[in-house]
């Protein structure tokens, strides 16, 4: 064969291991969103594992298992140093670009701030600054613990196997606990971050200190009516509690934005201060001159005087970013067409009932204990009378894919991000956590559930076992109905509706991989009329199961392509771990942190960034380290070449150096120009690895 032949034979063979290298990585993305998640919520629930805890372990596990499988697969199987390039990769990806997409995608309506413009993110400090110190200690222990090396004598294969010398890294067992057991003084961190955060003012108030810790900002207690503070307005045996979410529970509400933040629809300008929305209580049946605060035997009137064309950004974003979705997991189908169209309508019945609909966004449980995910939260048409709550996933289909919601009294509301959380009736049910899309429809439904919560007194006094007969004779809920999926989600075989050509190619070549993951990875994802999980347990532990096994075939899959593409390329193992391993691996983070980044959600997509590149060291690479010296006598791990090392160590703590020095010279906010500048970075970044 002539050089032509061989030449063409590499591009060939380059182009079909790109492809697979391509197809691993999406397998495993939608194995972990679609699969994996939703499974460990489940069992998490199950076992009432605390939301901070899961999110820290179960639910970083499933969304950084690729990089986690990715190193377990070159230390068992292929032994190479891809794991490690992998890993280091994915850090400067992860800070770089997921940050630099989430600025971009955080668009500003409205007037521009004066000083910002249209796109920055405001970040908490204090989530901040918990995760740096992790993720910089997570540097520094892994700098420790690849800090032993020696010169030992190797065989060289190509060259008939000669034995020369090689300066390889020894990784004791010791070293590599330390590495992991940082991760358990992490998730005992975050479990307890309620607590610190209560020490941290006791201390900054003996120190004379008035900023308060929480939210990072200065005095940021929510809006709620004349005379109120954070606290409760009650009223005969049922109560509505004014608050605002706090940090730690931010996490499990995805795509939360505070609307305060934005100018009103008739501003001027946007001063990047808080503008608070004045809130008035009449009292009595149609009153409307009552004074701020009484109690009545009939219900309470609460009228909130705001705009009624502030809309909540996050809807906008959300229904922008539908497009955005398809593509990326090549699976999604358009939303039902009204709720593209109406999802700011109010339909108001002026008969006497007491009837409206809406929509509403209302959060999946099965992904919330996961920081944020592409089906977290979903548009729900709502029906609320004064006797039944009632929502279906279209407004045109009432009866189909029906969620029935209990006779509640009591519900936590955050003014500021339009946030309605149904406190559900049933000790160790989960609640019902809603968010409106604008303002008005926020009043509206406000008032509609006080007039419900009201008029259900008497239904609330009788026993559970009533309670559920109480469905059985409503007319409005047909045996079909009690039959139905509550919570339709697309499946992996469903052809995308509205999808252009290259959409429809692209789903049409992955079909035979779609149906055998379609019939051999189990869905936990279906709830009855009551918004309850319709599987057990034991079905989450077997989809667990079959996602792990797709996962490790996947993992593999990626590892052996990219090797052997390394080797077309005629670069190291190591290079093609730090490019295009690690790329591929963070991308699935990349679309979930710029999607919720448009939805509103920015803040915790940073936060996540860091904490995932903790995950990545002390999982993804002590965890490994250890289990492999254990499986092989406790011997040093010494595979490594210890080649590069260093500088890689230095460009790890070089590049948290920077973005805590850009952090702390904007206070805490990231700019435009500030991803550009990482864009920049990254870029020379790469060009410094494949260079000669």
């Amino acid at each position: 064969m002539d050089d032509q032949d061989v030449q063409g034979g590499a591009i060939w063979r380059g182009t079909w291991l790109s492809l697979l290298s391509f197809i691993s990585f999406w397998c495993q993305s939608v194995v972990t969103e679609e699969r994996l998640i939703p499974a460990l919520n489940v069992i998490s629930d199950y076992y009432k594992i605390p939301d901070d805890i899961a999110g820290a372990t179960l639910m970083a596990s499933g969304a950084s298992s690729p990089e986690l499988l990715c190193t377990l697969v070159s230390l068992f199987i292929t032994h190479s140093s891809l794991g490690l390039g992998t890993i280091v990769g994915s850090e400067i990806f992860n800070l770089f670009i997921i940050s630099a997409g989430s600025v971009y995608a955080s668009e500003v309506r409205g007037v521009p701030h004066e000083k910002y413009g249209r796109r920055y993110l405001v970040l908490d400090k204090v989530m901040v600054v918990r995760e740096v110190i992790f993720y910089g200690l997570s540097i520094g222990l892994l700098y420790f613990a690849l800090s032993t090396s020696a010169v030992v004598l190797v065989q060289d294969e190509e060259n008939g196997g000669e034995e020369v010398e090689e300066d390889r890294i020894f990784v004791s067992f010791w070293r590599a606990c330390v590495v992991f057991g940082e991760y358990i003084l992490y998730v005992l961190v975050c479990a307890h971050m309620p607590k610190i955060l209560v020490f941290l003012r006791i201390v900054q108030s003996r120190l004379g200190l008035d900023r308060q810790v929480n939210n990072g900002e200065v005095d940021t207690k929510v809006q709620t009516p004349e005379g109120h503070g954070e606290g409760v307005v009650e009223n005969l045996g049922s109560s509505i509690h004014y608050r605002s979410f706090d940090d730690q529970e931010l996490h499990q509400l995805p795509y939360i934005y505070n609307i305060t933040t934005e100018p009103d629809e008739h501003h001027s300008s946007m001063k990047g201060s808080h503008s608070g929305d004045d809130f008035e209580i009449h009292v009595g049946v149609g009153s409307s001159s009552s004074k701020a605060m009484a109690k009545d035997d009939n219900h309470v009137h609460i009228m909130l005087r705001t705009d009624p064309k502030k809309q909540n950004i996050v809807s906008k974003a959300i229904l922008k970013s539908f497009k955005l979705i398809k593509p990326n997991h090549l699976l999604c189908r358009d939303e039902y067409p009204a709720e593209i169209n109406e999802v700011f309508e109010l339909k108001n019945n002026n008969d006497g009932t007491n009837q409206i609909g809406c929509f509403l966004w209302q959060r999946s449980i099965f992904y919330s204990k996961a920081y944020f995910g592409t089906h977290a939260f979903h548009l729900r048409w709502f029906t609320i009378t004064p006797r039944r709550i009632f929502s279906s996933l279209d407004r045109q289909q009432p009866t189909k894919h029906q969620i029935i919601y209990p006779l509640f009294d009591e519900i936590h509301v955050d003014v500021n991000k339009l946030i309605i959380n149904i406190v559900h009736p049933i000790k160790g049910k989960r609640d019902f956590t809603l968010m409106a899309p604008s303002k008005a429809i926020f009043d509206a439904v406000l008032h509609a559930f006080q007039v419900y919560i009201e008029t259900n007194q008497d239904l609330r006094s009788q026993s559970v076992l009533e309670f559920e007969e109480l469905d059985e004779m409503d007319p409005a809920i047909s045996s079909k109905t009690r039959d139905n999926d509550a919570d339709e989600h697309v499946t992996l075989i469903e052809r995308p509706a509205n999808a252009n050509v290259v959409e429809t190619i692209l789903w049409a070549s992955l079909l035979p991989l779609r149906y055998a993951m379609h019939y051999t990875l189990p869905d936990v994802r279906h709830l009855d009329r009551h918004g309850d999980p319709t599987k057990s347990v034991g079905y989450a532990y077997m989809s667990t199961t079959m996602c792990l096994v797709w996962l490790i075939i996947g993992s593999y899959t990626m590892v052996a392509s990219l090797e052997n593409l390394a080797e077309v390329m005629g670069i190291s193992n190591a290079v093609m771990g730090v490019t295009l391993s690690a790329a591929g691996t963070s991308l699935p983070a990349y679309i979930a942190s710029r999607i919720a980044a448009e939805k509103g959600f920015g803040n915790q997509a940073i936060a996540n960034v860091l904490g995932s590149n903790t995950f990545n060291i002390a999982i993804g690479l002590g965890l490994p380290w250890a289990m492999y010296i254990a499986a092989t006598g406790f011997e040093p791990y010494h595979d490594l070449e210890n080649d590069g090392i260093e500088e890689s160590m230095l460009i790890l703590a070089g590049t948290l150096i920077l973005f805590v020095a850009l952090l702390i010279s904007t206070d805490f906010t990231l700019l435009k120009w500030h991803a550009d500048l990482f864009i920049m970075l990254y870029v020379l970044y790469i060009v410094y690895s494949v260079w000669p």
